[in-house]
């Protein structure tokens, strides 16, 4: 396998492992079916799909820095008021995956309130 395709892989697995998705939910969020998913883990995420893939990642890797692994499901799965009413797994699935990462990064910001 490629390095390149090695890290877009493991861009599926940290979203997965994260936020607990199984391959229908995770094929969910990127509007594809679970068998997408699967060809995906082949093949590598298309290019089309790479941007919202390291996005997702990064919010992922943010909240595994600063919550304890183990809420972050939850806390996905959990309506916000910061977030519209929706959860972040809601926003990720209607492509509002890099508003989420700014209000993520935002409310982890402990400079920016005060």
């Amino acid at each position: 396998m490629a390095p390149a395709t090695l890290q877009k892989v493991s861009l599926l697995d940290e979203i997965q492992d994260a936020f607990e998705l199984s391959n229908v939910e995770l094929g969910r969020l990127f509007g594809v079916s679970r068998q997408a998913i699967g060809e995906w883990r082949q093949r590598g995420v298309p290019g089309s799909r790479q941007d919202k893939a390291a996005t997702v990642a990064a919010i992922a890797d943010l909240l595994s820095h600063r919550l304890k692994p183990e809420r972050i499901p939850g806390i996905g799965r959990r309506p916000a008021t910061a977030y519209g009413g929706q959860s972040m797994l809601e926003m990720i699935e209607g492509d509002r995956h890099r508003e989420l990462l700014e209000l993520v990064r935002a409310s982890f910001d402990w400079a920016a309130t005060g």
